[in-house]
């Protein structure tokens, strides 16, 4: 059974691994070519580039257990409508089996005359990754103009759509013809939800991140209990936490601006709520296996008014 954290754990390994390198091995294709190659990770002046990203999301996913690197490609090709129009180039697939490469390779070696093994490829593709390195800019154009595109090539009923964005995780999902957050709590009408009515301000946590056992069991997110979460259920604070918990206070600021809070009423609130969480964080040190009592549920999570007493902060001081 794959441990929830793992994910994060295998990020923070990768960026162990790698803060002192200018190169790194790749470990699964790249387009046709099997063999590894030297990926250069970094810029001129010694930042993470792009590529970083993209080979620190694939190191998790293969090394923490939840997807082989047998079913996983990138710069996996798909042919447009077109015939002279320039093919789809999806940053990560993954497919739901590890012979797709000879399908994908027999295609492109057809020049694309080869179309049972297009379909094949449609028809196995359960997992589709964007990578960018834009700090949370421009998630609303890259999802309808890259992502939710490259979806639309799978042919099944579900598809996972990924965007991974310099630390920040956004899931989608494609489900019988809908295209929406995968956490269905941050649509604004649920599963019915038209594109504009999603919620891009919030990325998701990394838990969230189904395995390839699970999307293969079953495709709807599971219902998660927050009430039932324990300490051991928390990440340790580190580079990548770092830069959630920034985008979650720039949310928290964002939300008390907008319902004129933004004065001594509201960081009052937002103290308490950071004081009550310290409070919780000491109270369960001594007791890891005591159910995490700072949360609020989803339907709250949803809830609109210039209120905030309406939303009941959980907290085992209470």
């Amino acid at each position: 059974m794959i441990q929830p954290n793992s994910l994060n754990k295998e990020f923070d390994k990768y960026d162990s691994q790698y803060e002192n390198s200018d190169y790194l091995k790749s470990i699964v294709s790249i387009h046709t070519d099997t063999k590894s190659q030297d990926i250069c990770i970094r810029r001129t002046n010694k930042r993470e580039n792009e590529q970083y990203y993209k080979w620190k999301l694939i190191y998790a996913l293969v090394f923490s257990g939840m997807y082989p690197k047998e079913n996983i490609g990138t710069e996996v090709h798909f042919p447009k409508g077109n015939k002279s129009s320039a093919p789809l180039k999806i940053d990560v697939a993954i497919f739901d089996n590890d012979s797709w490469f000879s399908h994908y390779n027999e295609y492109w070696n057809s020049k694309g005359k080869n179309l049972n093994e297009l379909e094949w490829l449609q028809n196995h593709l359960i997992v589709a990754i964007e990578i960018k390195q834009e700090d949370g800019k421009g998630i609303q154009e890259v999802w309808d103009k890259q992502l939710k595109a490259y979806m639309k090539e799978s042919a099944r009923d579900f598809c996972l759509g990924i965007l991974y964005d310099t630390d920040r995780l956004y899931l989608f999902q494609k489900r019988n013809g809908k295209f929406v957050r995968y956490n269905e709590s941050k649509n604004e009408n649920g599963f019915n939800s038209k594109s504009s009515e999603l919620n891009l301000l919030i990325p998701d946590p990394f838990y969230d991140v189904p395995s390839l056992e699970f999307l293969l069991a079953g495709t709807k997110r599971p219902d998660v209990d927050l009430s039932n979460r324990t300490i051991n259920d928390l990440s340790s604070i580190s580079s990548l936490q770092s830069t959630a918990i920034n985008v979650a206070m720039q949310n928290i600021l964002r939300t008390m601006s907008e319902n004129a809070l933004i004065d001594q009423r509201g960081y009052n609130i937002l103290i308490q709520t950071l004081a009550l969480k310290i409070y919780d964080e000491k109270n369960n040190e001594r007791y890891r296996h005591i159910p995490l009592k700072l949360y609020i549920q989803e339907d709250e999570f949803n809830y609109k008014s210039t209120e905030l007493s309406q939303v009941n902060i959980h907290s085992s001081s209470d």
